[in-house]
């Protein structure tokens, strides 16, 4: 299914340009339609992949470990190991870390590529953490640039404040199993490729992390490079049976980002996600609170359903959500009911457990900080208890218009009546009803209306 969904990216792509080339130079027909067709050639078409006949691929990776970047990986590792041209595979990589499912998805397509596979450490000031060690030792040749960095796997729970400390061991039972399990999994990793496996362990079980000098020193990586040619000729010269280029500038096919993968990629980061939560939660509830609005019902919308399209990229805690609905939730009860301030502090407890255990993240750079979880929880809470108040006032306010906005209105008797007569309110003759007699040109104040027919007193002095 991947590969058809593939072949008609790429058709539609060149049909597309092909189609819009054609109204554009035949007769000038439509402009709007040629913008068109180039946009759906670049929205749907894989222009991630760029360059002629080449004899290493370079994919490019700066990104956390996810569905996406992973999907983009396995792409880029079928379509150059199909590649009669290609001799070389090099994953450029820069990351934070990300999902171990999408990280286990990688190694084990670098693993069992049919043609040699290299991950790089680039550029200068990049990582390869968490998750992207397990990627770098899973390489058939591991390198980095001088001034990079690598390990601290240590994985992690989906509440980052109720972690152990990595130097301490029983801290909980299932973090005692995910850490053997991971353990088992660097191990496995260094052994298939010929690795230190102590150095690699320790990045797992104490999340040591270690600067590209230490890695080669450790035995972690096989080459320290300052730029793709010269990693391609250092890998020439210890395998001459590669056939690369030993010297020279080196021929690259390079796969990048589409823009579809770019936006998907925007969509897979927790903090945006948690945003769009947010945004969601909030919009509804205004539109609510005040009905024809529209806009905030639209816009609220329009946010959840894009959270709910990124869930099926980023796994998320059904238990995080229902902890940030009930958080909106106190911050309502906190206008309504008097509990000195204890709901907004529960609200806001609230929002920070559920802002905690809202990604099943189980290795780092997939979580949200701390800063932006207290951040969006102090200004959730003053949004939603203003736009309360505002609301709630509003509905407590003498109407205006209407039969009603007479109440509380004065005027005076046209006649003397003492139980049903005519009254001039509001520059209008009224029939009315009093319980006490009333004189003529004497002051009256209308208590209720009924139809259409004012309910009056005597005017208090």
């Amino acid at each position: 299914m991947r590969d058809g969904y593939r072949i008609w990216n790429k058709v539609g792509a060149h049909l597309s340009l092909l189609l819009s080339w054609l109204l554009y130079n035949e007769c000038m027909f439509k402009k709007s339609v040629f913008v068109i067709f180039c946009a759906l050639g670049l929205l749907f078409g894989n222009f991630g992949y760029a360059g002629t006949a080449a004899p290493v691929a370079v994919i490019h990776v700066r990104d956390t470990i996810q569905p996406v970047s992973a999907q983009f990986i396995l792409d880029g590792l079928k379509d150059a190991n199909s590649n009669p041209d290609t001799r070389l595979i090099i994953i450029m990589l820069d990351t934070p870390g990300g999902l171990l499912a999408s990280t286990r998805d990688i190694t084990g397509a670098i693993l069992s590529s049919g043609k040699p596979v290299a991950v790089y450490v680039h550029p200068a000031g990049g990582r390869a953490a968490s998750a992207g060690f397990f990627i770098l030792l899973s390489a058939d040749f591991a390198a980095m640039t001088p001034g990079t960095n690598a390990g601290a796997a240590h994985p992690v729970s989906a509440i980052p404040f109720l972690n152990g400390n990595p130097e301490k061991k029983g801290s909980g039972v299932m973090e005692d199993k995910m850490v053997e399990d991971t353990a088992a999994f660097i191990r496995a990793i260094a052994e298939k490729r010929n690795r230190a496996v102590e150095p690699a362990e320790l990045a797992v079980r104490k999340s040591i992390a270690y600067s590209a000098r230490e890695c080669y020193d450790k035995h972690l990586i096989n080459f320290l490079a300052n730029s793709t040619e010269d990693l391609v000729h250092q890998i020439s010269a210890a395998h001459p049976d590669l056939n690369l280029p030993a010297t020279g500038e080196v021929k690259t096919r390079d796969y990048r980002y589409s823009f579809r993968e770019k936006l998907l990629s925007r969509l897979a980061s927790p903090e945006l996600v948690f945003l769009l939560l947010l945004a969601g939660v909030i919009g509804l509830f205004i539109e609510m609170k005040t009905p024809g609005a529209v806009f905030p019902g639209l816009f609220g919308a329009i946010c959840l359903i894009l959270f709910f399209f990124s869930t099926r990229i980023i796994p998320v805690n059904f238990a995080g959500i229902l902890f940030i609905i009930m958080a909106v939730v106190l911050f309502v009860m906190e206008v309504k009911v008097v509990s000195y301030g204890f709901l907004t502090i529960g609200g806001i407890v609230s929002m920070i457990i559920g802002s905690a255990m809202l990604f099943k993240h189980d290795l780092p750079g997939m979580g949200i900080p701390m800063g932006t979880v207290f951040a969006m929880s102090l200004f959730v809470a003053v949004l939603v208890i203003l736009l309360v108040r505002l609301v709630l006032k509003a509905h407590m306010n003498q109407p205006m218009a209407g039969k009603e906005s007479l109440v509380g209105m004065a005027g005076f008797a046209v006649q003397s009546f003492e139980k049903m007569g005519k009254v001039f309110v509001n520059g209008e003759y009224w029939n009315a009803i009093t319980a006490t007699p009333v004189e003529k040109d004497q002051e009256i104040e209308v208590v209720k209306i009924a139809n259409m027919i004012l309910h009056v007193k005597l005017k208090e002095e």
